[in-house]
């Protein structure tokens, strides 16, 4: 009984492998379509402007391996000239003084290759805005318990700006905060920057129209606070098209769908024949010496 087992079980591991493969040589693929993914932000504060070109990849069969692009063209018009874009390794830049990108006007961005594939976009630059950014801060000193105490300063730092009345609105903030502080004992003198971690990078004026959008944060300055020579909250607050609020937002809620119970999110696209983003943005900004 038992060597009739082993003699036969060989062959029955043999069946169901051949099984197997025959099943799946007879599974179709679906075709993939190569599309153009772009990815520029403009803005009249930028001396040089990119545009990102790149290749979906496969789902299925071959992953991981990149599909080439050809000989790619890329052009930008302004509605009343039109300019042939400079080519570099990943894609095109174009320089200000070939076309200088203005504040409340249209652009038309086309990108194709040698193949027949094109991909076109337009965006149009919010107009140039005074958001009158202000900025409060709280300051509290702390001191750690333990044998050596160390002294730092906690900082709390709430940001104003003054929403556009009558429009839908579309805002990014950023920043950093930049520390300096000498060594009692060295006499060095270090630069130190951090992150203010804003409650929101990305916001909207809904239910706030022409009123004042206050953002709060707090960040823990690394600095000894009788050592600390100064400290600066550099503010930037971009006022952007509804298509760059979108991408960004749906990149922070996107889900590669790992989980199997989970949907995948799709991120936002405005490229017409092609995938990715075309956008642009206005700059005001705010530099504030911390006491």
């Amino acid at each position: 009984m038992i060597s009739f087992k082993f003699k036969y079980l060989p062959l029955a591991v043999m069946i169901i492998f051949l099984s197997c493969e025959r099943d799946v040589n007879n599974v179709k693929l679906p075709e993939f379509k190569q599309k153009l993914v772009i990815t520029s932000f403009i803005s009249p504060s930028d001396s040089v402007s990119y545009f990102l070109v790149t290749s979906n990849k496969k789902i299925y069969g071959e992953l991981n391996t990149g599909e080439p692009l050809g000989t790619l063209q890329g052009y930008l018009s302004n509605g009343t000239s039109e300019v042939t874009l400079d080519e570099i390794g990943n894609g095109f830049r174009m320089r200000r003084e070939k076309m200088p990108i203005e504040y409340g006007r249209t652009y038309r961005l086309k990108i194709s290759n040698e193949w027949g594939l094109s991909s076109e976009a337009i965006c149009t630059v919010p107009p140039e805005r005074n958001l009158n950014i202000k900025a409060d801060t709280f300051s509290v000193v702390h001191q750690s318990p333990g044998p050596v105490v160390s002294t730092f300063r906690s900082t709390e730092f709430a940001l104003t700006i003054t929403d556009i009345a009558g429009e839908e609105n579309f805002y990014r903030i950023s920043g950093r905060v930049i520390d300096y502080f000498t060594d009692p004992f060295s006499g060095t003198t270090y630069k130190i920057i951090n992150d203010p971690g804003f409650e929101e990078e990305y916001f909207t004026d809904e239910g706030m129209d022409g009123k004042g959008i206050i953002q709060k944060t707090n960040i823990s300055s690394s600095a000894d606070f009788y050592s600390r020579d100064s400290a600066f909250l550099e503010i930037a607050v971009f006022n952007t098209e509804k298509s760059y609020y979108l991408y960004h937002t749906s990149l922070a809620n996107y889900n590669d769908g790992e989980n199997p119970f989970t949907e995948v999110t799709p991120v936002y696209s405005n490229i017409s024949g092609g995938l990715g983003i075309f956008t642009s943005y206005a700059v005001d900004s705010l530099i504030f010496r911390i006491k």
